[in-house]
């Protein structure tokens, strides 16, 4: 009771410094975080405005009313009504200027000092313009008034700039929680022992001990101790990797099975997170190519306009009519307000979203569309890209004498003491070989940090049983046959990851490990080559995708190489796309000229992409390619109707006779046919004759049975460990196993 009555209390304090609601409102808008608190203002603003707009809107057709319908001569009823109906539109459209024209005009004026036009200087002339020329018709009594214009072009343009800035808000939400994966604490040994300390306390030099299931909270070097690590983060590797003294390690990677201490050597913005979460936030806040040749094309366009608006003062005064002359200037300028050229491109990329939407494919805006369509070369990350990420039993190789069904029931047995990715891929493989018999019971099992797992079958006087790395066989003394050297050898060689399995002191079982190509991988690489578009894979593992992919790769890079990547293939190529899921590929997907995430991926990776594939179906790359390149089509037709309306406009405007009727009837003709055309997108569809099957069909990537040989011949074709390994490369269904 003293709790809810606490409460109570503080909830009845809480509304007693608010003299109204609308102070509550404002306080609540306003009262959270800078950047969220930022947004919600602008939504707040932009939902009044669009409140009054929208009776500017009725009340402007009621004005039009009199010039399309024949109403006889004006009387002095409606002859007053309609000076009330733009008095209305005046009074109505006063809360949306200041509401949004503010900041629009604050930007254009800095532009000014700065004396670097861009777009925002543009549409703050063509709003003043279509006010100003407005506000004289009202107070001379006759005349159109275009305050709709104004009204809609700040809805317009503050509505992009909202939905910019949320994109950009989860961009930073994704950062912040990355940093929420390292522990707020650490242990910091010193010379009296290990104390608890903040992360932030840690310095240069610090040695912390970090224990089995926790992540490193910094960059640094395995002092003592020795584990596996989960690095997907940050390389992407799908399997972990074993970690001894003088290692370095990343911070935020994973320590799964060691007592180790490790000595500090980056903390902060300085060590692997913090780069990674800066090099996100650079891109994300960078403006793109599309908007950056705006301001360009507004830099000349915008004094063109002035100098023909000035023409037509001088023009007009030159034969007296001085009042005529500015009123013509005022239509020049009004006229050229760009609302046209920009309403062109997004009812284009309106529609063309919408229908990706429908096909599973989100683009997070209309320009990410138009740099898609002029797209040269392409970059796929491998983990969890083109393959599932998921490693699986690619080969299972047997010593002479050796029962492949006992074997794997042992193997299965003891995998289940571990939830190592491996151990888990033996026992789903066990599963599907469905050898029955009885299964060995363990009464005691071992995790040996970073090698694997000894365990002891219960009532067996017998050395124990292994299961693990090379190192822990070659530590516990383990015998292997030169057919199983070979097998292993191989495997390393190429960089492919191997698991032992041992009884009686002696390496029985080789395990070789691959991962499954993604459903419909190779036809969207194949089409993508046949548009003309160069493909390459860029890993953080050792080894390339599968060959039967058929494209190269680069390896073992770290999440800054690929951006590096990605930068340099730009500079060489043209208009670059990025295609990834993990957070090791965020920095590449930011840097991109289009950044394309799987919705498997992490948070991220999708915030930093422009472009997410809901059915992490690969085929709808291609797709989006085509999709985009007839948008830009639209678009530029869109473009050309738009700038020829404008610039017969300004010429008809100069010499003083642009009637407000055949100017509001061209504008309702240019938005009809912008509007039809861009709606045809809606519809757009493409043929899927390029394909070998359709989007979803996983019919030609059935994955095919991992091999098992216990006897190998000198007549049998997997002889060797060679030609065995090489054969597990090879299948269809199998990919490379990465280290």
């Amino acid at each position: 009771m003293g709790g809810r009555a606490s409460r109570h209390d503080q909830d009845e304090e809480r509304r007693a410094e608010y003299c109204c609601l609308g102070c509550r409102v404002a306080a609540s808008v306003t009262g959270s975080g800078h950047e969220t608190g930022q947004l919600r203002l602008t939504l707040t603003r932009l939902g009044v405005a669009i409140f009054f707009s929208m009776n500017v809107m009725v009340f402007t057709l009621a004005l039009w009313s009199q010039d399309v319908y024949d109403l006889g001569p004006p009387q002095e009823a409606s002859r007053a009504l309609f000076d009330l109906y733009r008095y209305a539109c005046l009074v109505f459209s006063l809360p949306v200027l200041f509401l949004l024209g503010g900041p629009l005009l604050e930007e254009a004026l800095a532009q000014l000092r700065r004396r670097r036009p861009a777009t925002e200087l543009l549409l703050a002339v063509g709003v003043v313009a279509a006010f100003g020329y407005s506000f004289v018709s009202v107070l001379r009594g006759t005349g159109h008034v275009y305050f709709e214009v104004a009204c809609m072009v700040l809805v317009a343009v503050t509505l992009g700039r909202l939905l910019e800035a949320v994109g950009r808000s989860k961009t930073t939400e994704s950062l912040a929680s990355l940093a929420s994966l390292l522990p707020d604490r650490v242990r910091r040994c010193t010379e009296d022992g290990v104390a608890w300390v903040g992360r932030d306390e840690v310095r240069v030099g610090d040695r912390l001990r970090v224990l089995p299931g926790e992540r490193v909270a910094c960059d640094g070097t395995i002092q003592s101790g020795q584990a596996s690590f989960d690095e997907q983060l940050v390389t992407g590797e799908s399997i972990p990797t074993a970690r001894q003294p003088g290692d370095r390690v990343h911070g935020v990677t994973l320590n799964l099975d060691g007592d180790l201490v490790v000595e500090v050597t980056a903390t902060g913005t300085s060590g692997t997170l913090g780069r990674l979460q800066e090099a996100v936030r650079e891109a994300a806040l960078s403006k793109d190519r599309y908007q950056r040749l705006a301001d360009r094309l507004a830099a000349w366009f915008l004094p063109a306009v002035f100098v023909i608006a000035l023409g037509t003062v001088v023009g007009h005064a030159w034969f007296g009519q001085v009042e005529t002359a500015l009123l013509a200037a005022l239509a020049v300028v009004l006229i050229a307000c760009p609302c046209a050229l920009a309403l062109a491109t997004p009812l284009a990329m309106f529609a063309a979203l919408g229908r990706a939407a429908r096909e599973g494919v989100l683009f997070r805006d209309g320009d990410a569309l138009g740099r898609l369509a002029q797209l040269r070369t392409i970059f796929f990350d491998k983990t969890g890209t083109l393959t599932t990420g998921r490693p699986r039993v690619a080969a299972m190789v047997c010593d002479v004498d050796v029962s492949e069904a006992d074997a794997l029931r042992l193997a299965d047995a003891i995998g289940t003491r571990s939830n190592h990715v491996l151990a888990a891929a033996i026992r789903q493989f066990a599963g599907q070989q469905a050898t029955g018999g009885e299964v060995p019971t363990f009464e005691s099992v071992e995790t040996v940090a970073g090698r694997g797992l000894a365990g002891q079958v219960a009532g067996s006087d017998e050395p124990p049983v292994l299961l693990g790395s090379r190192r822990l066989m070659d530590e516990r003394s383990q015998s292997m046959s030169s057919r199983l050297e070979q097998v292993v050898a191989d495997a390393q060689s190429q960089h492919r990851s191997i698991c032992c399995l041992a009884w009686h002191d002696r390496v029985q079982v080789v395990f070789v490990f691959g991962e499954s190509s993604r459903p419909g991988a190779r036809e969207t690489i194949e089409d993508l080559q046949r548009r003309g578009v160069e493909v390459t894979a860029l890993t953080g593992d050792h080894v390339g995708p599968p060959p039967a992919l058929g494209i190269s790769a680069r390896c073992g890079l770290l999440p800054l190489e690929k951006r590096a990547a990605i930068e340099a293939a730009r500079g060489e190529h043209g208009q670059v796309a990025m295609v990834g899921d993990g957070v090791n590929d965020a920095p590449a997907l930011a840097a991109a000229d289009v950044g394309i995430a799987m919705a498997c991926g992490a948070d991220i990776s999708r915030d930093a992409a422009d472009v997410c594939l809901v059915g992490d179906d690969l085929r709808n790359i291609p797709w989006s390619l085509a999709l985009a390149q007839r948008t830009v089509r639209t678009v530029r037709q869109n473009l050309v109707w738009a700038f020829a309306y404008n610039a017969v406009g300004i010429a008809i405007a100069t010499t003083g006779r642009l009637n407000p009727v055949i100017a509001a009837l061209a504008m309702i003709v240019s938005s009809a046919f912008v509007i039809g055309n861009s709606l045809r997108l809606s519809a757009w569809s493409q043929s899927t004759d390029g394909l070998a099957s359709a989007p979803g069909s996983v019919a030609s990537f059935a994955a095919e049975p991992a091999a098992t040989h216990s006897h190998p011949t000198e007549s049998s074709p997997v002889a060797t460990g060679e030609k065995l390994v090489a054969t597990a490369a090879t299948m269809p269904a199998q990919e490379q196993v990465t280290t």
